[in-house]
């Protein structure tokens, strides 16, 4: 009754939300076994499916996109999948690029609360419309877990080699159900999601079939020479357009090549081959939304903040704007074809057309 009444007042307006303050429904599957307190670490034999009340508060900032934000969870159902997918189906107000569906897949190390709070932060930074599906997959709460700090890393990777055809199966469903469907994997999270688009043979036909609108691959923890040979040159026939951010001070990353023994494909952003259909992005100067210490000091890893980075690909990719206008808006600098680097202290405002003007919203107002 409560998840209820807090649906219908935010389907009715929500006249008494504060102007900083924002309710929003967010489409939840998960893989991770459930228990009566909530979700385990554990793969589960069958996927979840729910939907959760989140309040988005956002507290000032220059812009929206560079605005501190805290999420919160107010409410919570489960949904048998055909139910899942009506609602998901009904959410889907209009068929633009900003009413497409979004898919988040978190990184290593994510909690479910933090997941669901990553994947609010990208959909209000980029000033994506559409709905928003967040796929949970098995992690551990923290960075480390004993008895060595990288147990948490082992038990994180192994988890996601399974973890791949729960995801497809979420993607298969949400692709035959909307118009379009974006896909934005993060970190460790890129190595399910290219298992489920690229390694499962049903999902693979069905989205060369009907692509995905666009494909977001944000400091992905993937083998380079793996992503490169194996997965690079077949992206662009399921994904209208695919484009990969990095950092060069991305420091887990770094820590990741120590421990895999191996340079990671996010490096494709800012040096390496071209990869063909492949938009490379160096976000290294790009503006973020941190904390002041971790504007300073931190790893420039967390896609939740990568502000600049989400306006690109929303505003450029998403939007199927030419990605010639990354230069002609001033908010990068060509590297070459195929290469962009983000200016410091320059981000995409708006969403682009054809023409590189600015694209106005279509359909009704979310």
């Amino acid at each position: 009754m409560i998840f209820a009444a807090l649906v219908g007042a935010m389907l009715a307006g929500g006249a008494q939300v504060p102007a900083d303050t924002v309710r929003d429904t967010v489409f939840v599957a998960s893989n991770r076994q459930r228990v009566a307190a909530g979700f385990t670490r554990q793969v589960a034999d069958s996927t979840w499916y729910g939907m959760y009340v989140t309040q988005l508060v956002t507290q000032g900032g220059p812009s929206r996109a560079l605005a501190t934000m805290s999420v919160q969870r107010v409410d919570s159902a489960t949904l048998t999948a055909g139910e899942w997918r009506a609602r998901l189906v009904a959410a889907t107000r209009d068929t633009s690029a900003r009413g497409a569906v979004l898919l988040y897949v978190h990184g290593y190390s994510s909690s479910p609360g933090r997941s669901v709070s990553q994947g609010v932060q990208v959909k209000a930074r980029s000033a994506h419309a559409g709905p928003l599906v967040v796929f949970l997959w098995p992690t551990h709460d923290r960075y480390v877990a004993m008895p060595t700090p990288s147990r948490a890393y082992t038990d994180d990777a192994a988890a996601a080699a399974q973890s791949g055809g729960a995801l497809a199966s979420v993607i298969r469903m949400v692709d035959a159900a909307v118009p379009s469907l974006v896909l934005v994997a993060h970190s460790m999270g890129s190595r399910v999601a290219l298992h489920a688009v690229l390694d499962d043979s049903a999902t693979r036909r069905q989205l060369a079939a009907h692509p995905l609108r666009a494909f977001g691959l944000f400091s992905p923890d993937v083998g380079a020479d793996r992503f490169r040979d194996e997965y690079a040159p077949h992206l662009r026939d399921i994904a209208g357009r695919v484009a990969l951010y990095g950092a060069s001070s991305d420091y887990l990353l770094g820590a990741s090549t120590l421990v895999n023994g191996e340079r990671r494909a996010g490096r494709y952003a800012v040096r390496g081959p071209v990869l063909p259909g492949i938009e490379l992005v160096d976000d290294t100067r790009g503006a973020r939304a941190d904390p002041m210490m971790l504007r300073m000091f931190g790893p420039r890893h967390a896609v939740r903040w990568a502000s600049a980075a989400l306006a690109d690909f929303f505003g450029i990719v998403v939007a199927g704007a030419p990605s010639s206008c990354r230069t002609s808006s001033g908010e990068a600098v060509a590297l070459g074809e195929g290469r962009w680097q983000l200016r410091a202290h320059a981000m995409l405002d708006s969403w682009l057309d054809a023409s590189c003007a600015p694209q106005h919203t279509a359909g009704p107002a979310r």
